[in-house]
């Protein structure tokens, strides 16, 4: 009998003091180094201990997911927690420019809604600070359409039904678009950490943007096409702290859309052809 009091006191114990918590929490990064990026935690809390990990530019062409190792304050309610390693991205930055985040944030209770909020330091690999700032996060279920309004109005509309697979230009490369609309809309942008890439851009050799500096905002260029064969010329005049410079495009035929992606060495070119 008394054995038998003895295995259920030690269950008991176990199931109290062994039990897993787990959070799926979805809201933003605020930082003044880059604009509002959507993040996502899911963490499995043990004892105190806590794993899972994070993702970053959630559903976008640089979407990355990164471990998260730490541990949690049960009294205090805090969570003291690190990206420690990549697991997978879709970005096409080099692996040295990525930002790991080491966070504290509290987990509260408002109208009946856990939030989870706190700030944050970011370091690169060889451990030099590449950014600071605030997070602020909410029950995944709760936040997602708060979430996707932010989407919706980073990121720029297109009246588009087809998309043309991406295409990569390096030094000297050159594409070839045959054209039907009378205009050109071009976007350009840096998609990854704004890390001081500027770039020429001529059309028919007219200057249309001098030594500009990409940023993560989309910059729309709107520009009337002649008949016959039209060049846009990119020149890398920076590459910026991480070479080579980097840039991305999305030029817009009526309801087409051509994503291109440039990788410039200092004072090279690539050459986009619209034949209209």
């Amino acid at each position: 009998m008394k054995f038998k009091i003895l295995f259920l006191f030690l269950l008991l114990t176990q199931l109290i003091y062994g039990q897993t918590n787990n959070y799926k929490f979805i809201g933003t990064i605020i930082s003044e180094n880059f604009p509002p990026i959507s993040f996502k935690l899911e963490l499995n809390e043990k004892d105190g201990l806590v794993n899972g990990y994070s993702i970053t530019n959630i559903n976008s062409k640089d979407q990355t997911k990164s471990k998260v190792q730490g541990i949690y304050l049960k009294k205090s309610k805090i969570f003291q927690i690190n990206e420690t390693q990549m697991i997978s991205t879709s970005s096409e930055s080099p692996i040295n420019s990525f930002c790991y985040l080491n966070m504290t944030l509290e987990l509260k209770k408002k109208l009946n809604k856990k939030l989870l909020t706190g700030t944050f330091i970011g370091n690169f690999l060889d451990s030099s600070s590449c950014a600071k700032g605030k997070i602020i996060m909410m029950e995944e279920e709760v936040l997602n359409k708060k979430i996707q309004k932010i989407k919706e109005k980073n990121i720029p509309k297109f009246d588009t039904n087809k998309t043309v697979l991406p295409k990569r230009l390096t030094d000297e490369n050159n594409f070839e678009i045959k054209w039907e609309s009378k205009f050109l809309n071009l976007y350009v942008w840096d998609g990854s950490n704004e890390d001081g890439d500027e770039i020429n851009l001529l059309i028919n050799n007219e200057i249309i943007l001098s030594n500009y500096l990409t940023k993560n905002k989309p910059k729309k260029i709107k520009y009337k096409l002649r008949k016959g064969k039209n060049i846009l010329k990119i020149k890398a005049t920076s590459v910026g702290t991480f070479p080579p410079n980097t840039a991305r495009f999305e030029l817009i035929d009526n309801k087409i859309k051509y994503p291109i992606i440039t990788e410039l060495k200092l004072n090279k070119t690539a050459e986009i052809i619209i034949l209209k």
